[in-house]
């Protein structure tokens, strides 16, 4: 059995036996798949990143998800108090990682990799949440051919960044409508059709487009 192989099996049963389910791909354009070749050297380079952060085994850590990801800055989604950032969009993954119960997220840009140790990412985070997003993204396709009266093939995820509202209107309010202050964590979907692009914003469980647009 080669190199690859080998690997993909210990990704998948890693720390917890067979009835473990294996990591999943969510890929750019809201899909799930398994891992790919490709994609288990930055998931191996994440398990070693989160076994130096615990200073434990890398065979107690189990790979759930990797992502691709926009970061909007480069602090690639974890930025820190009192930094200054480069404001240039910036490709990487998000890497979901889980010891016994708990989840961690390591975050990836330009082959760099480390724990991001924010709240929302030990609170929030679990591999349903991801695919979650990634049904979202599906269901966000399907509205903006519906609009444009397209082909959903026609109609892609060119990036999504994940987002944090002051209240339930996702950063869309409607005229005439109070909204109670409370804090609301999603995503940012950004599709294209064409030359055009649009943006849809979700909370894992609406998902519209913000701003509004005319299908004219």
């Amino acid at each position: 059995m080669n190199t690859a192989a080998l690997l993909t099996i210990a990704l998948a049963c890693t720390a917890c036996g067979a009835s473990e389910p294996p990591p999943k791909k969510i890929q750019a354009d809201g899909t799930i798949a398994a891992l790919t070749a490709e994609d288990e050297p930055l998931a191996e380079q994440a398990r070693r990143v989160l076994a130096d952060f615990l200073d434990i085994p890398v065979t107690d850590i189990a790979v759930d998800s990797v992502r691709p990801v926009e970061w909007r800055d480069g602090s690639a989604g974890c930025p820190q108090p009192d930094r200054a950032y480069p404001q240039v969009i910036t490709p990487g993954h998000k890497i979901l990682l889980r010891v016994d119960k708990r989840t961690y997220a390591v975050h990836e840009a330009n082959g760099r990799a480390f724990v991001c140790q924010q709240k929302k990412a030990t609170t929030t985070l679990t591999r349903d949440l991801d695919i979650a997003w990634a049904r979202k993204s599906i269901e966000a396709r399907k509205d903006l051919a519906v609009r444009l009266g397209v082909d959903e093939n026609l109609v892609v995820v060119a990036g999504a960044t994940e987002s944090a509202w002051p209240d339930l209107s996702l950063g869309c309010p409607e005229p005439g409508v109070t909204y109670t202050p409370q804090r609301v964590q999603g995503y940012i979907i950004r599709l294209r059709h064409g030359s055009r692009d649009y943006t849809y914003h979700t909370d894992l469980e609406r998902v519209f487009a913000c701003p509004a647009f005319s299908e004219d």
